[in-house]
C-alpha cells in the first residue's frame, strides 16, 4: 500500500485500483459481484478501500437498477463510410433486441466528446459504446465511474473490453510482401495520430516494416496532415499533386500507403491528372475496402476489415457487460484485397500469414 491518503481528497475506483494494483474493472467487480474476484485480490481491494477512506457513488449505482433500453454510442467521425456503416449494424442489432441507440459525434473535439457523454450518462443510458478514437482516456472512466457497462471498438484499452483489428502486424506483413516484390521506395500519406488509435498502429506497422526492410530515409515519403482529419479525397488529391510536380521521378516512392480509402483514391487521382500511370509509376494500397475501392478505375488495392462483423461483436460484448456475463476481448481478422492499384502475387501475401479477400 502506498502512503497516508490526502485530507479531503475525494477518492475514485481508479485510486482503488492503483492503490490494490489491480485493474479499475477488477474493482468494480469486486463492489458490484459482476464477476469473480479471488480470496486474496477481494482483501487487497477491500485494504485498499479502507486505506482511502472510498465511497462509491451510490447514486449512480442506484440508478443503474433499472433499465432505460437505450445504448450510447460515441464516434469521432460519422461521415466516414466505414464507421456509418459500422454503427448501421449496431442499430439493426439493437432494433432486434429493442434497444434504442443514441449516437454522438464527437467531430474529433474533445468538449464535444465530454458533453456528448455527460449527456449520455444523465439519460441513464443502460451501456454505451466508444468506436475509434483517442485520447478520450478521462470520459471512458467517468462512464466506467458512473457505473455504466462500456465497451471499445477498434482500439484498445488496458482494463477495458474491447473489439480490435491487427492493424499493426498487418500493415508491417504488408510492407514485408512488397518489398518482396521488389518495391524499394515507399511512401505514406494520412491524417494526424494523435486522435485515432487504429491509425496509429497501422503507422507505426508501417514505420517497422521499412525499417525490417532496410529501407533508407531517402527513400521514405511520409505526410502526416491535420487537413486529411476534415477531409479525404480532395486534400490528398491537392497535396500529391504539388508534390508530384515538385520531385523527381527517381526519388518518388514506387508504391504509396494510405490511411484509408478516400485518401488512396486522391492519391490515384493526382497520379493520373499529373499524366503518369498507376500502378507502373505509381502503386497504390487503400485501408477499409469500401465501395469505391472495387468498382473505380483503377480498382484499388486495399485491407478488408467488415465494418458490420465490428459492429455485432461490439454489440454483443456489450450485452455480455449489461448481463454480468464473463468476457474476453476479440480480435477480428483483416484481409488484404488486392486489385489493379498495387498487383501482387497471392504467395507474397500469405508468406507473411495474412488472408486474401476474395472478391463475391
Amino acid at each position: 500500500m502506498t502512503g497516508n491518503p490526502a485530507a479531503g481528497k475525494r477518492y475514485t475506483i481508479y485510486d482503488v485500483a492503483k492503490e490494490a494494483g489491480v485493474s479499475p474493472s477488477t474493482v468494480s467487480n469486486a463492489l458490484n459481484g459482476t464477476a469473480r474476484v479471488s480470496p486474496k485480490t477481494q482483501q487487497r481491494i477491500d485494504q485498499a478501500i479502507a486505506h482511502l477512506d472510498y465511497t462509491p457513488n451510490a447514486n449512480a449505482r442506484a440508478l443503474r437498477k433499472t433499465s432505460s433500453r437505450i445504448i450510447g454510442v460515441i464516434l469521432r467521425d460519422i461521415s466516414s463510410e466505414y464507421y456509418a456503416q459500422c454503427v448501421a449494424s449496431i442499430l439493426q442489432r439493437a432494433l432486434d433486441e429493442d434497444y434504442v441507440v443514441l449516437t454522438s459525434d464527437a467531430h474529433f473535439r474533445q468538449d464535444v466528446m465530454e458533453k456528448s457523454v455527460a449527456a449520455l450518462v444523465e439519460r441513464r443510458v443502460d451501456g454505451m459504446m466508444f468506436i475509434g478514437g483517442h485520447s478520450d482516456e478521462d470520459s471512458i472512466r467517468s462512464v466506467h465511474e458512473a457505473g455504466i457497462p462500456l465497451v471499445l471498438g477498434d482500439r484498445y484499452l488496458e482494463g477495458f473490453p474491447c473489439v480490435q483489428f491487427n492493424n499493426y502486424d498487418t500493415m508491417r506483413g504488408i510492407v514485408h510482401a512488397f518489398y518482396d516484390a521488389g518495391y524499394r521506395r515507399f511512401g505514406y500519406l494520412g491524417e494526424m495520430l494523435m486522435n485515432q488509435q487504429n491509425l496509429q498502429m497501422r503507422f507505426g506497422g508501417f514505420e517497422r516494416g521499412l525499417d525490417e526492410c532496410g529501407i533508407s530515409d531517402e527513400n521514405r515519403y511520409i505526410s502526416l496532415t491535420e487537413y486529411l482529419n476534415v477531409g479525404k479525397m480532395q486534400p490528398a488529391y491537392e497535396q500529391f499533386t504539388k508534390y508530384l510536380r515538385a520531385t523527381p521521378p527517381k526519388i518518388r516512392p514506387q508504391i504509396m500507403f494510405s490511411s484509408n480509402d478516400m485518401v488512396a483514391q486522391g492519391i490515384i487521382s493526382a497520379v493520373l491528372r499529373s499524366g503518369l500511370r498507376v500502378p507502373e509509376d505509381v502503386a497504390v494500397i487503400g485501408f477499409d475496402n469500401i465501395s469505391i475501392a472495387k468498382y473505380c478505375t483503377p480498382s484499388i488495392s486495399s485491407v478488408e476489415q467488415d465494418p458490420y462483423q465490428l459492429g455485432d461483436a461490439c454489440f454483443n460484448l456489450l450485452m455480455q457487460q449489461i448481463h454480468h456475463r464473463e468476457t474476453e476481448n476479440i480480435m477480428l481478422t483483416q484481409r488484404v484485397a488486392i486489385r489493379s492499384s498495387a498487383p501482387l502475387a497471392a504467395e507474397n501475401i500469405e508468406r507473411y500469414g495474412l488472408q486474401l479477400y476474395e472478391e463475391e
